[in-house]
């Protein structure tokens, strides 16, 4: 007999290199740096070859109720 198939949230805490942008009005490049700490990104490209999972864990879909954790030593 197959198993049936269900949906599961599936959340994994890793750090990502990742490219930030943000698009600033500013009188000069320091005041754009200033800036940029407090504002929202335009846009956000994540370099997905190079992230590191540290944990992964697995939940009925649409629950807190946790099936599986998972902890990833070293990256």
């Amino acid at each position: 007999m197959d198993k049936q198939k269900k949906y599961y949230d599936v959340k994994v805490e890793a750090m990502v290199p990742t490219t930030i942008t943000y698009r600033i009005l500013a009188e000069d490049e320091d005041q754009a740096a200033e800036l940029a700490k407090k504002a929202n990104p335009t846009a956000v490209k994540p370099k997905l070859s190079n992230k590191k999972n540290l944990k992964l864990t697995v939940y009925d879909a649409g629950t807190t109720f946790i099936r599986l954790v998972r902890n990833f030593i070293g990256g």
